[in-house]
C-alpha cells in the first residue's frame, strides 16, 4: 500500500498547501470577509491555515498506516468506519488544541466557541475528503493490482503453453530428420523410405498423446525403439537400447523421447563406439543410465527437465534427480502408480 497517492512525498509536500487556502478561503466566505482579500492575501491566518493543514494531513496519514499495519478487523465495512472517526476525531482534538494556543499566544484571547465551530467543521470536511480519497485510490489500486495478477497469469500460461507446443514438435528433430531424409532420398531410397516410417511414428505418437496425461510405459518403450532408429539414421549416430526392466507402469507422454534426446544432444557423436542406454524400474523410480562422452560446452544437466519437473509436481511429491557413478550417469524419473 505505499504505492497509494497519500504516501507520496509531492503529494505530503504540496496538498496542504491547496487544502489549507481552500479552508482559508471558506472562512472567510463564511465569515463574510472576502473583500478582505482585496487588501492582502498572504495575511497570517493563511499561514495558520495551511499550518494547520500540514499538521492534520500527516495525522491522518500516521492513522490510516496504523490501520493498515494492524489490520485487526476483518471486516472492510468496519474498517472504514473506524477510519473514517478516528480521523474525524483526531482532526477536531488537532484543531481545537492548535486553535487554543494560536489565539492564546498569538492573539492574547480566547476562541470563541462559533470560532472554534467554524475551523472545526471546514477542517473535518478536508478530512472527510482526504479519506474517500484515500479509500479511492485503495480499491482503484486493488482493482488494477487484481487485473495485473490475472494478466501475469494468463501470461504465464501462454508462455507454458508455447513450451509446451516448442517441447512437443521437438523442432531440431524434425529438421535434422527431414534434411537427413533428402538426403538419403538421392543416394538410398531404400532406407529413406525406413527412416520415413521412423520419423511418421515418432511424430505420430508424439502429436496424439499431446492431450493424454499418462500413457503405459510399454507404449512408450515401444516407441522408444523407433526414435533409437530414426537418430541412428543421422549423421555419426550409433545408438542403443541395452537393458530394459520394467513392470506396466505408467509415465509422461514423451517423457522418455525427451529425455533421451537430451542425451543424444549432449554426447560427443561417434560412429565407433554405441551409445549404450539402460532403462531399469526400481522400487520408486524409473532410472535411465548411460556412459557419458559429454561435449564440452554442453552437459545434461537438470535445467534441461524443468519443464518435465514442473509436470511431474501434479503426480508426484518426488523429484527427477541426476547422479553419477562409476562413470556412468544416472536419470531418475518418479514411478507414477495410477490406479
Amino acid at each position: 500500500m505505499t504505492k497509494l497517492f497519500v504516501h507520496n512525498i509531492w503529494f505530503r509536500l504540496f496538498g496542504p498547501i491547496f487544502s489549507g487556502t481552500l479552508v482559508y478561503l471558506l472562512i472567510l466566505l463564511i465569515n463574510d470577509a472576502v473583500l478582505f482579500l482585496q487588501e492582502d492575501f498572504l495575511t497570517q491566518e493563511l499561514w495558520v491555515c495551511v499550518g494547520l493543514a500540514y499538521l492534520t494531513q500527516e495525522f491522518s496519514r500516521l492513522l490510516l498506516v496504523g490501520f493498515e499495519r494492524l489490520n485487526w478487523s476483518k471486516s472492510l465495512i468496519f474498517r472504514m468506519f473506524f477510519q473514517l472517526l478516528g480521523s474525524m476525531m483526531l482532526t477536531v482534538a488537532l484543531v481545537s488544541m492548535a486553535i487554543y494556543v494560536y489565539f492564546d499566544k498569538v492573539l492574547l484571547y480566547e476562541p470563541s466557541s462559533r470560532e472554534l465551530y467554524v475551523f472545526n467543521a471546514t477542517f473535518s470536511c478536508i478530512t472527510l475528503l482526504y479519506v474517500v480519497l484515500y479509500w479511492a485510490h485503495y480499491f482503484l489500486f486493488k482493482r488494477n493490482s487484481i487485473k495485473l495478477e490475472q494478466e501475469l497469469l494468463a501470461k504465464a500460461a501462454i508462455e507454458h503453453d508455447f513450451s509446451s507446443y516448442i517441447n512437443g514438435i521437438h523442432p531440431e528433430l524434425l529438421f535434422e530428420s527431414l534434411e537427413a531424409m533428402l538426403v538419403l532420398m538421392k543416394t538410398n531410397p531404400t532406407k529413406a523410405e525406413d527412416l520415413a516410417d521412423d520419423f511418421s511414428a515418432v511424430y505420430r505418437y508424439l502429436l496424439s498423446n499431446r492431450k493424454h496425461e499418462v500413457v503405459s510405459l510399454d507404449e512408450e518403450l515401444n516407441i522408444i525403439r523407433s526414435f533409437i532408429r530414426l537418430c541412428n539414421q543421422l549423421p555419426h549416430r550409433n545408438i542403443s537400447l541395452g537393458q530394459v526392466s520394467h513392470k506396466n507402469g505408467h509415465i509422461l507422454p514423451s517423457t522418455l523421447i525427451r529425455i533421451l534426446e537430451g542425451i543424444v544432444r549432449t554426447t560427443i557423436p561417434t560412429n565407433v563406439d554405441p551409445l549404450v542406454i539402460d532403462i531399469i524400474e526400481e522400487e520408486e523410480a524409473l532410472a535411465i543410465t548411460y556412459m557419458p562422452e559429454e561435449k564440452l560446452q554442453h552437459q545434461f544437466t537438470k535445467d534441461m527437465l524443468s519443464f518435465l519437473e514442473e509436470t511431474y509436481r501434479y503426480y508426484s511429491n518426488l523429484a527427477i534427480t541426476i547422479n553419477e557413478y562409476d562413470n556412468r550417469k544416472e536419470i531418475k524419473l518418479p514411478k507414477l502408480n495410477i490406479s
